[in-house]
C-alpha cells in the first residue's frame, strides 16, 4: 500500500516489555476509554500482557518482562 493510501494504524503492532506490569496497566487504564485486549497470560511466553491503540490509531502490546510477574 502506498503512503497515500495507508491510514494511521494500518499494519504496525508495537511491542513493548515493561518492568512493572501492574504499573504500567495502572497507568494505561487512566490514558485511554478502553484496553483493546485486557490482561492475560500469552501460553507462548507466560507472561502477562494487554493492548491498547495509541492516539493515531497503532495497535500497543504492553507485556511483562518475566513470567515471576504474572502471579502479581
Amino acid at each position: 500500500m502506498s503512503p497515500e493510501q495507508g491510514t494511521p494504524g494500518n499494519g504496525l503492532l508495537l511491542f513493548f516489555r515493561v518492568d512493572d506490569f501492574s504499573s504500567a496497566l495502572k497507568r494505561a487504564r487512566a490514558l485511554v476509554t478502553r484496553l483493546e485486549e485486557e490482561p492475560r497470560v500469552n501460553p507462548n511466553t507466560g507472561t502477562m500482557e494487554f493492548a491498547l491503540r495509541d492516539p493515531d490509531g497503532y495497535y500497543v502490546m504492553i507485556s511483562a518482562l518475566s513470567a515471576t510477574e504474572s502471579s502479581e
